[in-house]
C-alpha cells in the first residue's frame, strides 16, 4: 500500500484532470456529435500509447495477459466515457460530473457483496458522499441524462473492482493500451451501426477548433489519468482509490462556472462540504 498522502496527491492531480474533462467535452460533443468525438479521442490515446510503448517497453506480453484487458478495456474505457459523453446530450457538464461519482458508492457495494464483510468507515463515508452529492445538484427529476450517468458510475465502479482483481504481468503503459485498443475496437464495431460521421474525412477540417479538446481528452484523459489510476489501483487499492477521486466533481464543477457560465449556488456549497467531509474521513481514519 503506497502512502495515503501520496495517494491523495495522485487523486488530486486526476481530479484536475478528470474535473475539467466533462465541460471541455461538453464543447466539443455540441460541435461534432458523440460518436464522432469519443473515437478522435480514443484513437489519439492509442497513437500516443503505442509511441510510448515502442519507445520504451520493449518485450512481449502473454496472450493472456492481453485477453484480461478485454473485461478492464470494456468497462473503464470503452463504456464509462462513451455513456458520459452520451449523458452530456441530456443533461448539463455539472450535473453529469458530480452525479457520475457515485461510483465510490456502488463500488463499496461490491466489495460488501463480495467479501461479505461490513465495514463502517466505509459505510459511513457512502452515506455522506451520497448526501453530498444529491444536495450538490439539487435533484428533483430524473432524467434520461442523469439514468445514464447512474450507470455509467456502476460500470465505473465494476472496472475498478475488476482492476485490483485481474492481475496481469504488463506494464501500466501496455496495461492502458491494450485497454484503449479493445475500446477502439468496439467503437469501430458500433458506429457504423450507429453514425456515420467519423467517415468524413473533412470532419475534423470543418472544425478545426475540435482538436484542441480531442488531444485533451485522449492525451489527459485516455492516457494519464488512467496510468495514475491504475497505479493507485495496484497499489492504494480500488476502494480507497475510488473514494480519492470525489475531489474531481468540485473542480469540474468550477471550471464549468468559469468557462460555460453554469451556476454555483448554495446547495452545490453545501453538498461540497459533506463531499469533502467523506474524503477527509477515508484518509483521516483506519478501518474499523
Amino acid at each position: 500500500m503506497i502512502k495515503e498522502k501520496k495517494l491523495l496527491w495522485f487523486a488530486l492531480f486526476i481530479a484536475l484532470l478528470w474535473g475539467g474533462g466533462f465541460p471541455i467535452s461538453k464543447i466539443a460533443i455540441e460541435q461534432i456529435g458523440v460518436w464522432s468525438f469519443r473515437f478522435y479521442c480514443n484513437l489519439i490515446s492509442v497513437i500516443l500509447l503505442t509511441i510510448l510503448v515502442i519507445l520504451f517497453f520493449r518485450f512481449r506480453p502473454q496472450f493472456s495477459d492481453i485477453l484480461l484487458c478485454i473485461p478492464l478495456g470494456t468497462f473503464n474505457i470503452f463504456l464509462v466515457p462513451l455513456l458520459n459523453n452520451w449523458a452530456l446530450d441530456y443533461t448539463d457538464a455539472a450535473k453529469a460530473s458530480v452525479l457520475i461519482y457515485m461510483m465510490p458508492t456502488f463500488t463499496s457495494l461490491i466489495h460488501l457483496i463480495i467479501s461479505r464483510k461490513i465495514y463502517i468507515k466505509y459505510i459511513i463515508i457512502s452515506i455522506l458522499s451520497c448526501i453530498g452529492i444529491f444536495i450538490f445538484i439539487s435533484l428533483d427529476e430524473i432524467t434520461i441524462g442523469e439514468i445514464i450517468i447512474l450507470v455509467s458510475a456502476f460500470f465505473w465502479a465494476v472496472g475498478t473492482f475488476l482492476s485490483e482483481k485481474i492481475p496481469t504481468k504488463l506494464n501500466l503503459f501496455s496495461k492502458v493500451l491494450y485497454q484503449n485498443i479493445v475500446s477502439l475496437f468496439f467503437i469501430l464495431l458500433i458506429t457504423p451501426f450507429i453514425s456515420t460521421e467519423i467517415y468524413q474525412p473533412l470532419l475534423l477540417l470543418r472544425n478545426p477548433e475540435m482538436l484542441i479538446p480531442i488531444i485533451y481528452m485522449g492525451l489527459a484523459s485516455g492516457v494519464i489519468v488512467y496510468i495514475l489510476w491504475f497505479y493507485m489501483i495496484e497499489h492504494g487499492g480500488s476502494e480507497l482509490t475510488s473514494y480519492a477521486v470525489l475531489l474531481s466533481p468540485i473542480i469540474s464543477v468550477f471550471i464549468s462556472w468559469l468557462f460555460l457560465n453554469e451556476i454555483i449556488t448554495l446547495n452545490m456549497l453545501v453538498g461540497m462540504m459533506f463531499i469533502l467531509s467523506s474524503v477527509f474521513i477515508a484518509f483521516k481514519y483506519k478501518d474499523k
